[in-house]
């Protein structure tokens, strides 16, 4: 170990800045942050340093370096754009038993300056050593990810409570089987959701009566996105890794899956058109029991929950039966499939508006399809793939015209996308053997995929007829 991880209070401790570039305004703000009281040493200062000097924040001297000016301080960092000052000063540093940073310059530092997640009063903060200082920053990106927004919250409040713990509990292998507990379970996810005041009661209840309340699980409905994994959010992909049972989808990947922990039940209520299928009654029974055994239960869903997902339907359940859930939302198909497909639903001077929605209703009725079939918009077809030809003739029936563009996408935004391209007429010939899950853009603006297209190999299987893209496309590109 070339360094030891320390953790310093500098609440009102000298330190000194040489230099006052966009480098030394950069570790001004770190060292602002922690409290110190800063002084800052150059000829002149750049904006950054003026700026922080105006409010008040650091006093700034124009002057140059001399060693005298050390007397005092803290540490001290050479933020200059001359490597001998910087050498200089770390040499003088050295002299008067002060810890220096010279920026860029591992052999000239006492210490380095980590990367840091702050989630005040947590932090975490790690290095590379100064080998590597891009690799910092992409862990550093994971680990901003991987962390809760407000496990600060979590830590804020277990640090006030710890003197009710301390007094319930008299020994300390007590007090630790509590604090296990406590952050693996309800109390510790209400804090993390925002339900400060339910983990109060909670936690009071516990404490001072002496009787936890009843075990009480929580529901969270989940947008899993379109299919790619990345395009999970990171509330999602948080709920998920915890969740004591997932219910999930069809179109949920098993990369998507993967997320959740190895302890987690995992149980499949996937519909397939056509296919067998688990009854929504018996999925949303399913979801209250295991929020009534006390579960942390993920309803994990292709796209958006709220987007032709039955979320609404299965919220409902959870509020009429007055249990505790949340909404997580995801990239919709419609625009996930759209954007990895090259398609803008909208597009100045061509498409003015876009409409979502479903061939498939729960009725023998259709779509309101004069509605459907209006010039300069974008039309997404949830559920189209079963009754393409009928829908294409509907579209034509009320007035669409036979050569407007349209796009068939089916498993869009994985490595199997594929595009089917031609026109409202001439579509649903052009898809024998397109697999499910698929959705249909209609509209002018879905000629410019021939343009756009960027995921894949030639954007994805691709096949082209029809009215020619070409002309479409100087048509909005000049608008």
């Amino acid at each position: 170990m070339n360094y030891l991880p320390l953790f310093v209070d500098l609440k009102d401790r000298p330190c000194l800045i040489v230099g006052a570039g966009e480098v030394a305004a950069r570790k001004a703000a770190l060292l602002l942050r922690a409290g110190a009281r800063l002084r800052v040493i150059a000829p002149a200062a750049g904006a950054g340093i003026q700026r922080l000097h105006d409010l008040g924040e650091l006093v700034f001297e124009a002057a140059a370096f001399t060693p005298s000016q050390l007397a005092g301080q803290r540490l001290v960092i050479a933020a200059t754009d001359n490597p001998d000052l910087n050498r200089e000063v770390f040499a003088a540093a050295r002299d008067a038993d002060v810890l220096c940073n010279a920026v860029d310059d591992r052999e000239h530092c006492d210490f380095i300056l980590p990367a840091i997640v702050d989630r005040d009063p947590v932090l975490v903060a790690f290095s590379t050593g100064g080998e590597a200082p891009v690799l910092a920053q992409r862990l550093k990106s994971q680990l901003e990810a991987w962390l809760p927004a407000r496990i600060g919250t979590l830590a804020r409040r277990a640090g006030q409570w710890r003197g009710l713990v301390k007094k319930r509990f008299a020994t300390i292998d007590a007090r630790r089987r509590f604090w296990q507990r406590f952050f693996d379970g309800p109390i510790a996810a209400d804090l993390l959701a925002g339900r400060d005041g339910k983990a109060e009661r909670a936690m009071r209840q516990e404490l001072i009566s002496g009787k936890p309340e009843p075990v009480s699980g929580s529901a969270s409905i989940v947008g899993a996105g379109p299919g790619d994994p990345a395009l999970m959010t990171l509330r999602a992909q948080q709920l998920l890794s915890n969740a004591d049972v997932v219910l999930y989808d069809r179109l949920v990947s098993p990369l998507i899956l993967d997320m959740a922990r190895k302890e987690a039940v995992l149980i499949s209520v996937g519909k397939e058109g056509g296919g067998p299928s688990v009854p929504q009654e018996v999925i949303t029974d399913w979801l209250l029991q295991h929020v009534r055994d006390g579960k942390r239960v993920c309803r994990l869903k292709g796209g958006d929950p709220f987007v032709f997902g039955r979320g609404g339907e299965e919220a409902a359940a959870l509020a009429a039966a007055d249990l505790p859930f949340e909404i997580v939302p995801g990239v919709s198909a419609a625009l996930g499939c759209a954007a990895y497909s090259g398609i803008p639903l909208t597009l100045r001077g061509v498409s003015a508006s876009v409409t979502f929605a479903t061939a498939s209703l729960q009725t023998d009725d259709d779509p309101d399809w004069a509605v459907l079939a209006r010039p300069g918009q974008t039309l997404a077809l949830y559920m189209s793939l079963q009754r393409l030809q009928h829908c294409s003739a509907a579209l034509l029936r009320h007035g669409l015209p036979a050569s407007t563009p349209a796009a068939l996408v089916a498993e869009g935004t994985t490595p199997r996308q594929r595009i089917v391209r031609g026109t409202v007429a001439t579509i649903a010939a052009l898809a024998t053997g397109v697999p499910s899950p698929a959705i249909l853009f209609v509209g002018e603006a879905v000629a410019l995929a021939d343009k756009l297209s960027w995921f894949g190999e030639n954007g994805g299987q691709t096949v082209v007829t029809g009215r020619s893209a070409v002309e479409v496309r100087r048509t909005a590109l000049s608008a």
